[in-house]
């Protein structure tokens, strides 16, 4: 069974660079952070609520991070799930005929992991993980704080999909999401749909119109992760900490009533960044 979302992947070009952002701008801690040789990575896992965010620097020319960074310049690279029993779910993905990477499981920084291959997942490169130890991450939850705001939890990630309908459908199938009922945002020129997992949600959402962003980024990109939103507990102290570091923040109202705040990915290391406080 998947748990939850265990991480977000983000390629980025040094990690120091990086975590003047995520560290010292979000105040997200440090969990944990190691050189993987085999993979060609300098990676570090930064706890926020029951998930992570990944960064990934590349260390070698010819690994696949190095080759996501010279085509994409950095951004949301994978989406990790956490299973109690990876040998089951990778069996499972065997069973269903979901096209794979790693056909065995093999060690990486969140543990025992395998690789699922974009192909079979709405262009989105997913992983699965059996986390070795869950005492480091649990030790430093709550910890991910700021003097002026909190950031509490991964909130949703927000897949890019032609047909909305059948993105939702390849998710159901392969993983046995659940799902709510689609709506459409005028305003942002969408068709939307949640599947809620753990404490956080995978957002799908298709074009209303040739003029939606979604549709410029489909357009541009094809289909895949668009947007990580991140859950805070105080907006006004989070906009006047980036705009203290020269960060502006594009505003908006959330469909509950509570507010958003959109960061470019100028800021972010490739990231389009939500940051969401719910009522």
């Amino acid at each position: 069974m998947l748990k939850k979302i265990h991480h977000v992947g983000i390629v980025v070009r040094k990690l120091e660079e990086a975590f003047e952002f995520y560290k010292d701008t979000l105040g997200l801690p440090l969990g944990k952070m190691a050189t993987i040789q085999e993979q060609g990575v300098r990676a570090a896992l930064l706890p926020v609520g029951e998930s992570e965010i990944e960064l990934l620097e590349p260390i070698t020319p010819d690994s696949g991070v190095a080759r996501f960074l010279e085509k994409k310049g950095g951004g949301l690279h994978h989406l990790c799930f956490e299973t109690d029993n990876i040998e089951t779910e990778l069996q499972g993905a065997k069973d269903k005929g979901i096209k794979l990477i790693d056909q065995k499981t093999r060690t990486g920084l969140a543990g025992t992991i395998a690789f699922l291959h974009p192909q079979a997942c709405c262009s989105v490169l997913v992983e699965y993980a059996q986390p070795v130890d869950h005492s480091e991450h649990a030790s430093l939850l709550g910890e991910a704080r700021n003097r002026t705001f909190t950031t509490k939890r991964l909130d949703h990630v927000v897949i890019a999909v032609n047909d909305l309908e059948a993105g939702v459908a390849t998710y159901q199938k392969n993983f046995g999401f659940t799902r709510e009922p689609a709506g459409e945002v005028p305003a942002l020129g969408i068709r939307n749909t949640f599947m809620p997992i753990g404490d956080a949600k995978i957002e799908f959402v298709s074009p209303l119109g040739e003029k939606s962003p979604i549709a410029q980024f489909l357009t541009k990109n094809g289909e895949g992760m668009y947007l990580l939103s991140l859950d805070i507990d105080y907006l006004p102290g989070a906009l006047a900490t980036l705009e203290a570091k020269g960060i502006k923040a594009n505003l908006a109202k959330a469909s509950d009533g509570g507010q958003i705040a959109f960061i470019s990915p100028k800021h972010t290391h490739g990231v389009l960044l939500q940051l969401i406080s719910r009522r």
